[in-house]
């Protein structure tokens, strides 16, 4: 006989609960024959719905049953008849967990994002306001990066040099550069190019939005870069959480690098921080970052601005 997938599994799984509800008191030997399975498979069934339950709590908090004498009886089953609703901390957990995703993916995924959010926000209508102050205002390029990324691409395919003219992180500096460019990558949900500048033999990398003009050059001479680089380099924060939320580490690419009573040291990569102050929010109250220097201090500012958008959303419900 061949091994059932988990994926007929589950259907049935869904299936069997408005099945039993409607018609309570049914024989375990004809639900088996019913379904075409075995008695030993309904009962594993049985045994499955009887443990899940909501977090935190029992099954008796979702569905409890009795099957011991042969037949199917559930017990209070009002639970059964409407779909669960999420709570306000479930809603909020959730769109955490969306915005540490826009962060690394495209623009045609966030529309999709996007809806989910507004689905979650239209689904609690009581607390609008947090959806808001969790969303994160996403940078608005100043240049056309669609159109510098189509030139780039342009540039490498006929290997040709750009002329640009480049702002520095600050934005108030503009230079000129002239560039061979090499390849583009996309990290942090920010497209760069890696590009060797003109007179040395050094491979860099260049944020997209960040170019104010770019147009075609000559050709490009064939060149051996000393260092290869093909990702903008990562920066590492760390940070002191409670234990009972180590677990989360996992889901951000972190490590333990250290411990004391209750509390866990973690360490990530990150690009930009923006997105490291979202990761160090996710792990919640109790969060504190460890080290120093700007780059901290970057991360801190950006942290405490987002805690101070959720208590005024929260206090606004008050």
């Amino acid at each position: 006989m061949a091994r059932e997938s988990s994926l007929a599994r589950y259907g049935r799984l869904i299936n069997l609960i408005p099945m039993l509800y409607a018609n309570p008191s049914l024989e375990i030997a004809e639900v088996a024959r019913d379904l075409g399975i075995t008695e030993k498979q309904l009962l594993d069934d049985l045994n499955l719905l009887w443990m899940c339950g909501l977090p935190g709590h029992s099954h008796l908090e979702l569905i409890d049953m009795n099957f011991e004498s042969g037949f199917i009886e559930i017990i209070d089953p009002q639970n059964l008849a409407r779909p669960l609703n999420l709570t306000p901390l479930e809603v909020t957990e959730i769109l955490l967990g969306l915005e540490l995703i826009s962060a690394a993916v495209d623009p045609s995924t966030l529309v999709l994002l996007d809806s989910v959010r507004t689905k979650l926000a239209e689904a609690l209508p009581s607390s609008p306001r947090v959806s808001d102050a969790i969303r994160v205002e996403r940078e608005e390029p100043s240049t056309d990066v669609a159109g510098i990324r189509s030139l780039l691409l342009q540039a490498i395919a006929e290997e040709k040099e750009i002329v640009a003219t480049y702002r520095s992180l600050s934005g108030r500096e503009l230079k000129e550069r002239r560039l061979i460019p090499l390849q583009i990558v996309t990290r942090d949900g920010h497209d760069y190019l890696s590009g060797v500048e003109h007179g040395e033999n050094v491979r860099k990398v260049f944020r997209l939005d960040r170019f104010d003009h770019a147009q075609l050059g000559e050709e490009s001479e064939s060149i051996t870069p000393l260092l290869i680089l093909t990702e903008p380099l990562p920066r590492t924060l760390r940070i002191e959480v409670p234990e009972e939320r180590a677990f989360l580490a996992d889901r951000v690419n972190a490590i333990q690098v250290g411990s004391s009573k209750d509390r866990v040291i973690l360490e990530f990569r990150y690009f930009e921080a923006p997105f490291a102050a979202r990761v160090a929010l996710a792990f919640g109250a109790g969060t504190q970052l460890i080290g120093s220097g700007p780059e901290t201090s970057e991360v801190a500012e950006l942290l405490e601005r987002l805690l101070g958008q959720v208590r005024d959303a929260y206090a606004q419900r008050q």
